[in-house]
């Protein structure tokens, strides 16, 4: 099997601060959200050996995040960590629209996520991910997946953009991508 590994892609999330109830879609594993936010965090995986995982901060929930089991506007924010990288189109559409449905008017939505180029000579894409925690932790890790799909931060963006959210901050590494998005008020 062959892999094809990104360089290390840094984020530094020390001082990441979010109020309220937070929906962490794919907090199993490393739990990061979990790390730097807290007991506030709700983490969604679909695999409960993920869930397993991760330290007892927060709540932890067995869920498809194209199915959230929770009421409409009931969280202020609703993070991915390198999770979207693990769901086809279809599903990430899916998952905005259900982010969109779970969050109070205002809002947001944080994505951290690769970008996978081209499928190259390779079965797996791996991304390298260090990411700074508070209390000057750093975590190391890699996400991989099947090498299948291509995914940009601009096929992201149109996607949110199409499920209604507001683009607050987008960042662009060589890599990597975060979005920081609200949703519209009004709505």
């Amino acid at each position: 099997m062959k892999y094809y590994e990104t360089a290390a892609q840094y984020f530094d999330l020390s001082g990441l601060k979010l109020s309220g109830r937070v929906l962490d879609i794919g907090g199993g594993g490393e739990g990061i959200i979990s790390r730097c936010v807290g007991g506030s965090v709700t983490a969604i995986d679909n695999r409960a050996e993920e869930l397993a995982e991760t330290a007892d901060i927060g709540i932890k929930i067995i869920m498809d995040a194209c199915d959230l089991k929770f009421l409409d506007g009931y969280f202020d924010h609703v993070t991915c960590f390198f999770s979207l990288m693990y769901m086809g189109l279809p599903q990430i559409e899916k998952f905005l629209g259900e982010a969109f449905r779970v969050l109070k008017k205002d809002g947001e939505l944080r994505i951290w996520d690769a970008v996978i180029p081209p499928k190259q000579d390779a079965d797996v894409f791996v991304a390298q991910v260090a990411v700074k925690t508070p209390g000057r932790e750093m975590v190391k890790t890699g996400y991989g997946v099947s090498f299948n799909r291509e995914q940009s931060v601009e096929r992201i963006e149109n996607l949110c953009v199409a499920a209604r959210f507001i683009v607050q901050k987008c960042d662009k590494y060589s890599e990597s991508f975060s979005l920081h998005l609200r949703k519209e008020s009004l709505l």
